[in-house]
């Protein structure tokens, strides 16, 4: 074996016959090294196939050239989705370290983080779930028909859940209170708890869009809804005035929304206006910055003099919405009583003749520069 030039690992591939009669040698041929080791004999194989290369990518025909597409490829994604019925069986070892998993395919998907205003239509459960594609709504776990009446309603998402998802939480629905000002608790998911939770404080729902008819239906609302205009036109006095500027703090402690526009709504305001308490706070804030702005000089002279009956002893503001009507286009101030008379802003009316006067002007000052 020695004389061979076989190693023992090399010559346990061969039988004793094989070596004497010089087999081996006469068909591998071991290249000259100072030592034949596992690492020679990988790479004088590897020089056997040396001519045997894949053809270079200068020498492929590609369907869609580079001068048709320059763009770089695309990475590939950082997430895999996976089936909820085979979460257990998965090959973590063949995902990424990197890669996250996305729970969900085409028959399910997880809830969505979304703001509900409707209130959902009663459906028998067959159908709901046939659309759910037997799964619950929340994990993806598939249920048997006869087993789907244990599942469990959720009367925000309107959609049902197994007990692990929902755990016969109870809330305040949105839908419900703009709708029909119902603040009865229903049963939801865990997920909606949750999100209902996170949203309770957030300025979402405007009344004037969602149902304007229940400031009509119902006077505490109204009242409310008052008591924000008039803060919103107070809060410019005690802002710009130096001598108010005491009262900002208080004004600053209460949500940005209550006296930047007035008809936005958070659940937690909805729920004050119900007991009265946000009502109650707001009068005592309004009259607070009204007495100011009474017995405050700077502010009496950013008040307005009626153009249409020109009396100067009556300064009259755009907070007091019984007595003065504003334009909506100049924001110019009149008596209520006065502006019912004309239906005309003095204000709009000088504006319209100054820019009509400069467009004449400037059409004459062209033929002019022509001729």
């Amino acid at each position: 074996m020695t004389t061979s030039g076989l190693s023992g690992s090399m010559a346990s591939l061969y039988s004793d016959a094989d070596v004497r009669r010089g087999v081996v040698a006469a068909t591998y041929v071991l290249p000259i090294l100072p030592s034949v080791t596992a690492e020679s004999v990988a790479l004088s194989l590897l020089k056997k196939f040396s001519e045997k290369h894949l053809p270079a990518a200068s020498d492929l025909q590609w369907m869609v050239t580079e001068n048709d597409a320059p763009q770089a490829l695309l990475p590939l994604p950082k997430s895999v989705p996976i089936s909820p019925d085979q979460t257990e069986n998965v090959n973590m070892s063949s995902l990424s370290s990197k890669s996250t998993r996305i729970r969900g395919n085409s028959e399910w998907a997880p809830p969505r983080a979304q703001i509900v205003f409707n209130i959902h239509k009663n459906q028998k459960r067959r159908d709901v779930m046939k659309r759910q594609n037997q799964r619950c709504a929340g994990c993806g776990m598939r249920v048997e028909v006869g087993y789907q009446n244990r599942l469990r309603y959720c009367h925000y998402l309107g959609k049902y859940f197994c007990h692990c998802c929902h755990n016969n939480s109870t809330a305040v629905i949105p839908g419900h209170i703009l709708e029909k000002w119902d603040f009865r608790k229903f049963s939801v998911s865990n997920f909606s708890f949750e999100l209902l939770r996170k949203m309770h404080n957030d300025a979402l729902f405007d009344m004037q869009d969602r149902n304007s008819f229940l400031y009509r239906k119902l006077n505490i609302l109204d009242q409310c809804r008052e008591l924000r205009l008039q803060l919103y036109h107070l809060k410019d006095f005690i802002k710009t005035c130096r001598v108010g500027q005491s009262l900002l703090p208080t004004l600053q402690q209460y949500p940005q929304h209550l006296y930047t526009d007035i008809h936005l709504y958070s659940i937690h305001d909805l729920l004050k206006v119900k007991t009265g308490e946000l009502a109650d706070e707001l009068h005592v804030l309004v009259e607070d910055i009204k007495h100011h702005v009474q017995q405050c000089q700077l502010c009496q002279a950013r008040g307005f003099i009626c153009e249409l009956c020109n009396n100067e002893s009556d300064i009259i503001f755009p907070f007091e919405l019984n007595k003065t009507h504003q334009c909506q286009e100049c924001w110019a101030c009149y008596h209520v009583v006065c502006f019912q008379t004309t239906k005309d802003c003095k204000k709009c009316e000088r504006i319209k003749a100054r820019r009509s006067n400069l467009a004449s002007n400037s059409s004459q000052q062209k033929v002019i520069a022509s001729q």
